[in-house]
């Protein structure tokens, strides 16, 4: 586990009892609501819609950057199946995205991610115009690094916030409840597909950017 990982296990922890009562939402009748009252409940929800659309906007921008750059290393290893994918998985992924459009870009990270990776470990020797490629999409999934260590504090925050949320509130959250959720499985998959994608890299002398560099660093 990273230190990112370590920093939100907490929040993670916290929002156990809010999770399974999202689950559970469908209930008519839920416990829990009485200190639900007045402008204070108003204000309260209104805070935390506000911290989800932080959150997902966020987390949306990191992901798109994530596929973006699948798009552009899975060109240059000549898996255009996997490319167009995640350009279209890309292209449909907005800052107000839902729980479920959340997923379904989870799934086509993981799936490029993993097609990339194996096309990777099969050593191929890539021309100068396909190291070019790769070195772009290389500099994306930097960018995307980067931002998933951004919405880190946003996840431990709102995780935070989650666990005092009421039961009533959480229909309206339940892009945060994904986000905060999945969070530690997506940092990881990402710090490792660039652990991978500047190994390859040099094994295949093309150019590391220092932005990638540092994004590891920062791990």
């Amino acid at each position: 586990m990273n230190k990112f990982q370590t920093a939100i296990a907490a929040a993670i922890f916290a929002l156990g009892a809010s999770t399974a009562a999202h689950a559970q939402f469908s209930m008519p009748s839920i416990p829990g609501t009485k200190g639900l009252t007045g402008a204070s409940s108003s204000a309260s929800a209104g805070d935390l819609t506000g911290q989800q659309d932080v959150l997902v906007r966020g987390y949306v921008a990191a992901n798109k950057d994530v596929l973006d750059a699948n798009t552009l290393m899975a060109n240059a290893l000549g898996l255009k199946t996997a490319a167009a994918t995640s350009a279209a998985t890309s292209a449909s992924l907005t800052e107000g995205a839902t729980k479920d459009a959340l997923e379904e870009s989870n799934k086509a990270v993981a799936a490029s991610t993993s097609a990339v990776a194996a096309e990777m470990a099969k050593k191929p020797v890539l021309d100068a115009n396909s190291k070019a490629l790769y070195g772009k999409g290389l500099v994306l999934l930097a960018t995307g690094m980067t931002k998933f260590t951004g919405v880190g504090k946003n996840v431990s925050t709102m995780g935070s916030s989650l666990k005092t949320a009421s039961p009533l509130q959480l229909p309206k959250l339940q892009s945060a409840v994904y986000v905060v959720s999945n969070f530690p499985d997506s940092m990881g998959n990402v710090s490792s597909a660039l652990k991978n994608a500047v190994s390859f890299a040099q094994s295949q002398d093309i150019p590391v950017p220092a932005d990638a560099n540092a994004a590891l660093s920062a791990l």
